[in-house]
Protein backbone atom coordinates (compact mmCIF):
# COMPACT_ATOMS: atom_id res chain seq x y z
CA UNK A 1 0.00 0.00 0.00
CA UNK A 2 1.33 3.39 -0.98
CA UNK A 3 1.80 5.98 0.36
CA UNK A 4 2.90 4.81 3.82
CA UNK A 5 1.05 6.09 6.86
CA UNK A 6 2.78 5.56 10.19
CA UNK A 7 4.01 9.20 10.43
CA UNK A 8 0.49 10.67 10.06
CA UNK A 9 -1.03 11.64 13.41
CA UNK A 10 -4.58 12.64 14.42
CA UNK A 11 -4.10 16.03 12.73
CA UNK A 12 -1.42 15.00 10.23
CA UNK A 13 1.76 16.66 11.49
CA UNK A 14 3.28 15.26 14.70
CA UNK A 15 5.77 17.30 16.75
CA UNK A 16 8.25 16.31 19.43
CA UNK A 17 10.74 18.12 21.72
CA UNK A 18 13.58 17.52 19.24
CA UNK A 19 11.51 18.75 16.28
CA UNK A 20 9.03 21.44 17.28
CA UNK A 21 7.98 22.04 13.67
CA UNK A 22 7.15 18.42 12.95
CA UNK A 23 6.09 16.73 9.71
CA UNK A 24 4.24 13.67 8.49
CA UNK A 25 6.92 12.45 6.05
CA UNK A 26 5.47 10.83 2.92
CA UNK A 27 2.30 9.83 4.79
CA UNK A 28 -1.26 11.05 4.22
CA UNK A 29 -3.45 8.67 6.23
CA UNK A 30 -2.36 6.32 8.98
CA UNK A 31 -3.33 3.08 7.25
CA UNK A 32 -2.31 0.73 10.05
CA UNK A 33 -4.21 2.63 12.77
CA UNK A 34 -7.31 2.90 10.58
CA UNK A 35 -7.22 -0.85 9.92
CA UNK A 36 -6.74 -1.71 13.60
CA UNK A 37 -9.58 0.61 14.71
CA UNK A 38 -11.86 -0.79 12.00
CA UNK A 39 -11.14 -4.38 13.04
CA UNK A 40 -11.80 -3.58 16.70
CA UNK A 41 -15.11 -1.88 15.84
CA UNK A 42 -16.53 -4.03 13.05
CA UNK A 43 -15.35 -7.47 14.19
CA UNK A 44 -15.80 -7.11 17.93
CA UNK A 45 -18.63 -9.66 17.83
CA UNK A 46 -16.28 -12.11 16.06
CA UNK A 47 -13.80 -12.13 18.91
CA UNK A 48 -11.54 -9.23 17.82
CA UNK A 49 -11.26 -7.20 21.00
CA UNK A 50 -7.54 -6.73 21.63
CA UNK A 51 -5.30 -5.56 18.79
CA UNK A 52 -1.53 -5.11 18.65
CA UNK A 53 0.52 -2.99 16.22
CA UNK A 54 4.20 -3.88 15.64
CA UNK A 55 6.31 -1.43 13.62
CA UNK A 56 9.78 -2.48 12.34
CA UNK A 57 10.34 0.45 9.97
CA UNK A 58 13.70 2.21 10.49
CA UNK A 59 11.82 5.44 11.34
CA UNK A 60 9.79 5.76 14.51
CA UNK A 61 6.04 5.32 13.97
CA UNK A 62 5.34 8.62 15.70
CA UNK A 63 1.96 9.09 14.02
CA UNK A 64 0.69 5.70 15.16
CA UNK A 65 1.97 6.31 18.68
CA UNK A 66 0.26 9.72 18.84
CA UNK A 67 -3.05 8.17 17.78
CA UNK A 68 -2.70 5.53 20.51
CA UNK A 69 -1.89 8.22 23.08
CA UNK A 70 -5.12 10.02 22.19
CA UNK A 71 -6.99 7.13 23.80
CA UNK A 72 -6.36 8.92 27.09
CA UNK A 73 -8.05 12.29 27.79
CA UNK A 74 -5.53 15.11 27.72
CA UNK A 75 -5.25 18.85 27.35
CA UNK A 76 -4.00 20.37 24.11
CA UNK A 77 -2.27 23.73 24.57
CA UNK A 78 -1.77 26.12 21.70
CA UNK A 79 -0.53 29.71 21.62
CA UNK A 80 -2.74 32.53 20.45
CA UNK A 81 -1.15 35.73 19.19
CA UNK A 82 -2.95 38.93 18.13
CA UNK A 83 -1.68 42.45 17.41
CA UNK A 84 -2.81 43.47 20.89
CA UNK A 85 -2.32 40.41 23.10
CA UNK A 86 -0.66 37.04 23.42
CA UNK A 87 -2.36 34.12 25.09
CA UNK A 88 -2.75 30.35 25.20
CA UNK A 89 -5.70 28.15 24.39
CA UNK A 90 -6.34 24.93 26.33
CA UNK A 91 -8.61 22.32 24.73
CA UNK A 92 -9.64 18.92 26.05
CA UNK A 93 -8.93 16.06 23.66
CA UNK A 94 -10.17 12.50 23.77
CA UNK A 95 -10.35 10.29 20.66
CA UNK A 96 -11.39 6.72 21.53
CA UNK A 97 -11.59 4.03 18.86
CA UNK A 98 -14.54 2.17 20.35
CA UNK A 99 -15.09 2.77 24.05
CA UNK A 100 -13.33 3.58 27.31
CA UNK A 101 -11.62 0.17 27.37
CA UNK A 102 -9.39 1.12 24.44
CA UNK A 103 -6.39 1.80 26.67
CA UNK A 104 -6.55 -1.77 27.98
CA UNK A 105 -6.98 -3.41 24.58
CA UNK A 106 -4.51 -1.67 22.24
CA UNK A 107 -0.78 -2.42 22.19
CA UNK A 108 1.89 -0.58 20.16
CA UNK A 109 5.62 -1.42 19.80
CA UNK A 110 8.25 0.06 17.49
CA UNK A 111 11.91 -0.64 16.77
CA UNK A 112 13.72 2.15 14.94
CA UNK A 113 16.80 4.33 14.80
CA UNK A 114 17.07 7.11 17.36
CA UNK A 115 19.81 9.72 17.62
CA UNK A 116 21.82 12.05 15.38
CA UNK A 117 22.16 11.48 11.66
CA UNK A 118 25.88 10.92 12.05
CA UNK A 119 28.54 10.97 14.76
CA UNK A 120 31.99 12.53 14.67
CA UNK A 121 34.06 9.80 16.32
CA UNK A 122 37.07 11.21 18.12
CA UNK A 123 37.79 10.61 21.77
CA UNK A 124 34.14 11.42 22.52
CA UNK A 125 31.43 10.93 19.85
CA UNK A 126 29.75 14.21 18.95
CA UNK A 127 26.39 14.55 17.14
CA UNK A 128 26.60 15.92 13.60
CA UNK A 129 24.00 16.93 11.01
CA UNK A 130 20.85 17.11 13.15
CA UNK A 131 18.50 14.38 14.34
CA UNK A 132 17.56 11.23 12.50
CA UNK A 133 13.95 11.55 11.34
CA UNK A 134 11.52 11.98 13.05
CA UNK A 135 13.74 12.72 16.10
CA UNK A 136 11.42 10.86 18.48
CA UNK A 137 11.10 7.36 19.90
CA UNK A 138 13.56 7.17 22.77
CA UNK A 139 13.69 3.69 24.30
CA UNK A 140 10.86 3.37 26.80
CA UNK A 141 8.45 0.76 28.13
CA UNK A 142 5.32 2.27 29.63
CA UNK A 143 4.11 1.38 33.11
CA UNK A 144 0.86 0.02 31.65
CA UNK A 145 2.96 -2.63 29.85
CA UNK A 146 5.19 -3.45 32.79
CA UNK A 147 2.26 -3.72 35.25
CA UNK A 148 -1.03 -4.19 33.45
CA UNK A 149 -2.95 -4.75 36.70
CA UNK A 150 -2.34 -1.17 37.89
CA UNK A 151 -4.07 0.28 34.83
CA UNK A 152 -7.17 -1.89 35.24
CA UNK A 153 -7.70 -0.69 38.82
CA UNK A 154 -8.78 2.77 37.63
CA UNK A 155 -12.48 3.50 37.82
CA UNK A 156 -14.18 3.90 34.43
CA UNK A 157 -16.62 6.44 35.85
CA UNK A 158 -13.71 8.60 36.99
CA UNK A 159 -12.15 8.09 33.59
CA UNK A 160 -15.18 9.64 31.86
CA UNK A 161 -16.52 12.19 34.34
CA UNK A 162 -13.45 13.71 35.98
CA UNK A 163 -10.76 15.87 34.41
CA UNK A 164 -7.95 14.39 36.52
CA UNK A 165 -6.57 12.27 33.67
CA UNK A 166 -6.62 15.24 31.34
CA UNK A 167 -4.17 17.08 33.59
CA UNK A 168 -1.68 14.31 34.22
CA UNK A 169 0.91 15.50 31.69
CA UNK A 170 2.52 13.81 28.71
CA UNK A 171 4.60 11.34 30.72
CA UNK A 172 1.64 10.10 32.75
CA UNK A 173 -0.45 9.95 29.59
CA UNK A 174 2.14 7.80 27.83
CA UNK A 175 2.48 5.49 30.83
CA UNK A 176 -1.28 4.90 30.78
CA UNK A 177 -1.11 3.46 27.25
CA UNK A 178 0.54 0.20 26.27
CA UNK A 179 3.51 1.56 24.30
CA UNK A 180 7.02 0.16 23.79
CA UNK A 181 9.73 2.11 21.96
CA UNK A 182 13.15 0.61 21.21
CA UNK A 183 15.46 3.32 19.85
CA UNK A 184 18.55 1.69 18.32
CA UNK A 185 21.82 3.63 18.34
CA UNK A 186 24.05 4.49 15.41
CA UNK A 187 26.83 1.87 15.29
CA UNK A 188 30.40 2.83 16.20
CA UNK A 189 32.94 2.25 13.40
CA UNK A 190 34.98 0.00 15.71
CA UNK A 191 32.04 -2.23 16.66
CA UNK A 192 32.32 -5.91 15.84
CA UNK A 193 30.55 -6.57 12.51
CA UNK A 194 27.25 -8.35 13.05
CA UNK A 195 26.48 -7.05 16.54
CA UNK A 196 24.00 -4.52 15.14
CA UNK A 197 21.79 -7.31 13.80
CA UNK A 198 22.07 -9.30 17.03
CA UNK A 199 21.05 -6.21 19.04
CA UNK A 200 17.95 -5.80 16.88
CA UNK A 201 16.91 -9.42 17.37
CA UNK A 202 17.60 -9.26 21.10
CA UNK A 203 15.37 -6.18 21.37
CA UNK A 204 12.49 -8.33 20.12
CA UNK A 205 13.41 -11.33 22.26
CA UNK A 206 13.78 -9.35 25.50
CA UNK A 207 11.66 -6.19 25.16
CA UNK A 208 8.78 -6.83 22.74
CA UNK A 209 7.80 -10.47 22.21
CA UNK A 210 7.43 -11.43 25.92
CA UNK A 211 5.16 -8.42 26.58
CA UNK A 212 3.24 -9.09 23.36
CA UNK A 213 2.53 -12.67 24.42
CA UNK A 214 1.47 -11.44 27.85
CA UNK A 215 -0.89 -8.91 26.21
CA UNK A 216 -2.51 -11.85 24.32
CA UNK A 217 -3.89 -10.00 21.26
CA UNK A 218 -6.80 -11.18 19.14
CA UNK A 219 -5.18 -9.79 15.97
CA UNK A 220 -1.70 -8.49 15.14
CA UNK A 221 -1.04 -5.67 12.66
CA UNK A 222 2.47 -5.17 11.26
CA UNK A 223 3.84 -1.87 9.93
CA UNK A 224 6.37 -3.47 7.59
CA UNK A 225 9.03 -0.94 6.62
CA UNK A 226 12.04 -2.14 4.62
CA UNK A 227 14.15 1.04 4.72
CA UNK A 228 16.22 -0.44 7.56
CA UNK A 229 18.15 -2.55 5.04
CA UNK A 230 21.89 -1.95 5.31
CA UNK A 231 22.06 -0.95 1.62
CA UNK A 232 19.27 1.62 1.89
CA UNK A 233 20.80 5.09 2.21
CA UNK A 234 17.62 6.47 3.79
CA UNK A 235 18.59 5.00 7.17
CA UNK A 236 22.00 6.78 7.56
CA UNK A 237 23.49 3.53 8.91
CA UNK A 238 20.81 2.75 11.51
CA UNK A 239 19.48 -0.78 12.17
CA UNK A 240 21.40 -2.45 9.27
CA UNK A 241 19.03 -5.34 8.58
CA UNK A 242 19.32 -7.84 5.74
CA UNK A 243 16.77 -10.16 4.13
CA UNK A 244 17.27 -12.88 6.77
CA UNK A 245 16.41 -10.41 9.54
CA UNK A 246 13.09 -9.44 7.93
CA UNK A 247 12.24 -13.10 7.53
CA UNK A 248 13.22 -13.81 11.14
CA UNK A 249 11.08 -10.99 12.58
CA UNK A 250 8.10 -12.11 10.51
CA UNK A 251 8.51 -15.71 11.68
CA UNK A 252 8.59 -14.63 15.33
CA UNK A 253 5.41 -12.56 14.94
CA UNK A 254 3.71 -15.51 13.24
CA UNK A 255 4.65 -17.75 16.17
CA UNK A 256 3.08 -15.24 18.56
CA UNK A 257 -0.01 -15.05 16.33
CA UNK A 258 -0.27 -18.87 16.37
CA UNK A 259 0.07 -18.82 20.16
CA UNK A 260 -2.41 -16.02 20.89
CA UNK A 261 -4.84 -15.40 18.02
CA UNK A 262 -5.09 -18.46 15.77
CA UNK A 263 -2.56 -17.03 13.31
CA UNK A 264 -4.45 -13.79 12.57
CA UNK A 265 -1.88 -11.32 11.29
CA UNK A 266 -2.13 -8.39 8.84
CA UNK A 267 0.91 -6.75 7.21
CA UNK A 268 0.88 -3.22 5.75
CA UNK A 269 3.76 -1.76 3.73
CA UNK A 270 5.46 1.34 5.12
CA UNK A 271 8.96 2.47 4.04
CA UNK A 272 11.49 1.01 1.64
CA UNK A 273 13.24 3.09 -1.01
CA UNK A 274 16.23 1.19 -2.41
CA UNK A 275 14.42 0.03 -5.55
CA UNK A 276 17.31 0.34 -8.02
CA UNK A 277 17.78 -3.07 -9.58
CA UNK A 278 14.13 -4.04 -9.89
CA UNK A 279 13.40 -7.55 -8.68
CA UNK A 280 16.95 -7.97 -7.32
CA UNK A 281 16.99 -4.64 -5.45
CA UNK A 282 17.36 -4.65 -1.64
CA UNK A 283 13.73 -3.54 -1.34
CA UNK A 284 12.41 -6.34 -3.58
CA UNK A 285 14.50 -9.02 -1.86
CA UNK A 286 13.39 -7.83 1.59
CA UNK A 287 9.73 -7.82 0.62
CA UNK A 288 10.14 -11.29 -0.91
CA UNK A 289 11.62 -12.61 2.35
CA UNK A 290 8.76 -11.07 4.35
CA UNK A 291 6.05 -12.45 2.06
CA UNK A 292 7.73 -15.88 1.95
CA UNK A 293 7.67 -16.04 5.74
CA UNK A 294 3.98 -15.02 5.74
CA UNK A 295 3.18 -17.68 3.16
CA UNK A 296 5.01 -20.43 5.01
CA UNK A 297 3.52 -19.26 8.29
CA UNK A 298 0.04 -19.80 6.90
CA UNK A 299 0.64 -23.54 6.96
CA UNK A 300 2.73 -23.56 10.14
CA UNK A 301 1.39 -24.14 13.62
CA UNK A 302 4.65 -23.51 15.46
CA UNK A 303 4.15 -21.70 18.74
CA UNK A 304 6.29 -19.07 20.45
CA UNK A 305 8.78 -20.35 23.02
CA UNK A 306 10.90 -17.89 24.99
CA UNK A 307 13.50 -20.56 25.79
CA UNK A 308 14.22 -20.95 22.09
CA UNK A 309 14.97 -17.23 21.96
CA UNK A 310 17.50 -17.48 24.80
CA UNK A 311 19.38 -20.31 23.09
CA UNK A 312 19.20 -18.58 19.72
CA UNK A 313 20.64 -15.35 21.15
CA UNK A 314 23.60 -17.17 22.70
CA UNK A 315 24.24 -19.09 19.48
CA UNK A 316 24.18 -15.91 17.35
CA UNK A 317 26.58 -14.12 19.67
CA UNK A 318 28.92 -17.11 19.57
CA UNK A 319 28.82 -17.12 15.75
CA UNK A 320 29.59 -13.37 15.66
CA UNK A 321 32.55 -13.87 18.02
CA UNK A 322 33.94 -16.69 15.86
CA UNK A 323 33.62 -14.61 12.69
CA UNK A 324 35.35 -11.72 14.40
CA UNK A 325 38.15 -14.03 15.56
CA UNK A 326 38.71 -15.26 12.00
CA UNK A 327 38.62 -11.69 10.74
CA UNK A 328 41.27 -10.61 13.25
CA UNK A 329 43.44 -13.57 12.24
CA UNK A 330 43.26 -12.47 8.60
CA UNK A 331 44.13 -8.91 9.59
CA UNK A 332 47.10 -10.11 11.66
CA UNK A 333 48.30 -12.22 8.73
CA UNK A 334 48.08 -9.24 6.37
CA UNK A 335 49.87 -7.04 8.92
CA UNK A 336 52.66 -9.61 9.36
CA UNK A 337 53.11 -9.95 5.59
CA UNK A 338 53.23 -6.18 5.23
CA UNK A 339 55.82 -5.84 7.98
CA UNK A 340 57.99 -8.53 6.35
CA UNK A 341 57.86 -6.61 3.07
CA UNK A 342 58.87 -3.40 4.83
CA UNK A 343 61.70 -5.16 6.68
CA UNK A 344 63.07 -6.73 3.47
CA UNK A 345 62.91 -3.43 1.63
CA UNK A 346 64.63 -1.67 4.51
CA UNK A 347 67.43 -4.28 4.49
CA UNK A 348 67.85 -3.90 0.72
CA UNK A 349 67.97 -0.11 0.97
CA UNK A 350 70.51 -0.24 3.81
CA UNK A 351 72.74 -2.58 1.79
CA UNK A 352 72.53 -0.26 -1.22
CA UNK A 353 73.47 2.77 0.89
CA UNK A 354 76.44 0.97 2.48
CA UNK A 355 77.69 -0.17 -0.92
CA UNK A 356 77.44 3.38 -2.27
CA UNK A 357 79.35 4.77 0.71
CA UNK A 358 82.12 2.18 0.32
CA UNK A 359 82.45 3.03 -3.37
CA UNK A 360 82.78 6.75 -2.65
CA UNK A 361 85.33 6.18 0.11
CA UNK A 362 87.37 3.86 -2.09
CA UNK A 363 87.44 6.43 -4.89
CA UNK A 364 88.50 9.14 -2.45
CA UNK A 365 91.36 6.97 -1.15
CA UNK A 366 92.60 6.31 -4.69
CA UNK A 367 92.52 10.03 -5.50
CA UNK A 368 94.52 10.85 -2.35
CA UNK A 369 97.08 8.09 -2.92
CA UNK A 370 96.01 6.21 0.18
CA UNK A 371 95.98 2.37 0.28
CA UNK A 372 92.63 0.72 -0.15
CA UNK A 373 91.14 -2.00 1.95
CA UNK A 374 92.24 -4.74 -0.48
CA UNK A 375 95.83 -3.36 -0.60
CA UNK A 376 96.04 -3.44 3.19
CA UNK A 377 94.89 -7.02 3.31
CA UNK A 378 97.46 -8.09 0.68
CA UNK A 379 100.24 -6.40 2.69
CA UNK A 380 99.19 -8.08 5.92
CA UNK A 381 98.04 -4.80 7.43
CA UNK A 382 94.78 -4.11 9.20
CA UNK A 383 92.02 -3.02 6.91
CA UNK A 384 92.10 0.51 8.35
CA UNK A 385 95.88 0.98 8.32
CA UNK A 386 97.20 4.00 6.49
CA UNK A 387 93.83 5.71 6.36
CA UNK A 388 94.04 7.65 9.58
CA UNK A 389 90.70 7.78 11.38
CA UNK A 390 88.55 7.29 8.30
CA UNK A 391 87.69 3.60 8.57
CA UNK A 392 87.04 3.50 12.35
CA UNK A 393 84.63 6.39 11.87
CA UNK A 394 83.01 4.53 9.03
CA UNK A 395 82.62 1.39 11.16
CA UNK A 396 81.03 3.48 13.91
CA UNK A 397 78.64 4.99 11.40
CA UNK A 398 77.56 1.56 10.25
CA UNK A 399 76.78 0.55 13.83
CA UNK A 400 74.58 3.59 14.42
CA UNK A 401 70.81 3.29 13.77
CA UNK A 402 69.58 5.24 10.77
CA UNK A 403 67.85 8.32 12.14
CA UNK A 404 66.69 9.61 8.80
CA UNK A 405 65.52 8.03 5.56
CA UNK A 406 68.19 9.80 3.51
CA UNK A 407 72.01 9.95 3.66
CA UNK A 408 73.97 12.80 2.07
CA UNK A 409 77.20 11.56 0.53
CA UNK A 410 79.38 13.97 -1.45
CA UNK A 411 76.41 16.26 -1.95
CA UNK A 412 74.32 13.42 -3.44
CA UNK A 413 70.93 12.69 -1.81
CA UNK A 414 70.93 8.92 -1.31
CA UNK A 415 67.30 8.79 -0.11
CA UNK A 416 65.29 5.63 0.21
CA UNK A 417 62.80 7.09 -2.22
CA UNK A 418 65.41 7.32 -4.99
CA UNK A 419 66.71 3.86 -4.15
CA UNK A 420 63.32 2.17 -4.48
CA UNK A 421 62.19 2.68 -0.88
CA UNK A 422 58.77 1.35 0.10
CA UNK A 423 55.77 3.58 0.58
CA UNK A 424 54.72 3.60 4.25
CA UNK A 425 52.19 0.88 4.96
CA UNK A 426 48.98 1.48 6.93
CA UNK A 427 50.42 -0.94 9.49
CA UNK A 428 53.77 0.93 9.72
CA UNK A 429 53.90 3.95 11.98
CA UNK A 430 57.12 5.49 10.57
CA UNK A 431 59.10 7.80 12.82
CA UNK A 432 58.50 8.22 16.51
CA UNK A 433 56.94 11.41 17.85
CA UNK A 434 60.31 12.57 19.23
CA UNK A 435 61.95 12.13 15.84
CA UNK A 436 59.12 13.95 14.08
CA UNK A 437 59.38 16.86 16.51
CA UNK A 438 63.16 17.08 15.96
CA UNK A 439 63.04 17.06 12.16
CA UNK A 440 63.79 20.79 11.98
CA UNK A 441 66.94 20.45 14.12
CA UNK A 442 70.26 20.23 12.21
CA UNK A 443 71.64 16.69 11.93
CA UNK A 444 75.44 16.21 12.14
CA UNK A 445 76.91 15.57 8.71
CA UNK A 446 78.33 12.11 7.93
CA UNK A 447 80.39 13.49 5.06
CA UNK A 448 84.01 12.26 5.13
CA UNK A 449 86.52 14.92 6.08
CA UNK A 450 89.55 15.13 3.65
CA UNK A 451 92.86 16.81 4.34
CA UNK A 452 93.59 19.76 2.03
CA UNK A 453 95.95 18.87 -0.88
CA UNK A 454 98.67 21.24 -2.15
CA UNK A 455 98.61 20.43 -5.87
CA UNK A 456 101.74 22.57 -6.66
CA UNK A 457 103.80 20.62 -4.14
CA UNK A 458 102.38 17.37 -5.48
CA UNK A 459 103.34 18.41 -9.04
CA UNK A 460 106.93 19.22 -8.02
CA UNK A 461 107.25 15.83 -6.29
CA UNK A 462 105.99 14.04 -9.39
CA UNK A 463 108.59 15.89 -11.53
CA UNK A 464 111.38 14.75 -9.26
CA UNK A 465 110.19 11.15 -9.49
CA UNK A 466 110.15 11.42 -13.28
CA UNK A 467 106.42 10.77 -13.56
CA UNK A 468 105.75 14.03 -15.23
CA UNK A 469 107.43 15.34 -18.35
Amino acid sequence: MRPPGHHAGPHGIVTCPNDTEGSHGFCLLNNIAIGAAYARSMYRNDGIKKVAIIDFDVHHGNGTEEIVRQLVPNIQTSSLRTPYAVGSLHTSRYKPWLDEDDIHDIFFASTHGYGPRELCFSYHPQPQGGWFYPASGKSHISEAVRDSSADKQRSLSDFLSSQSWARMGDDACMNSCKIINVGLDLPHPYDVPGTQRVDLRDSYRKKILPYLVEFDPDMIFVSAGFDGHKKDTMNFGYVGMIEDDYEWVTEQLIKVANTCCQGRLVSVLEGGYKIQGGIVSPFARSVASHVRALSEGGSSRELYNSEDGVWESQFEKQMVDEKEKRRQQRIDKIRKTEMEKIRSRHTLNTTTIVSSMETHIKNDNIENGMPTKNDNIENGMPSHAGTGSTHPDFDAILKEPLRDTSVMTEGIDMSLHHLGGATPSPFHSGFSDQQINNQDEPIPSRKRRRNPVDYRELFEQMKKEGNCS
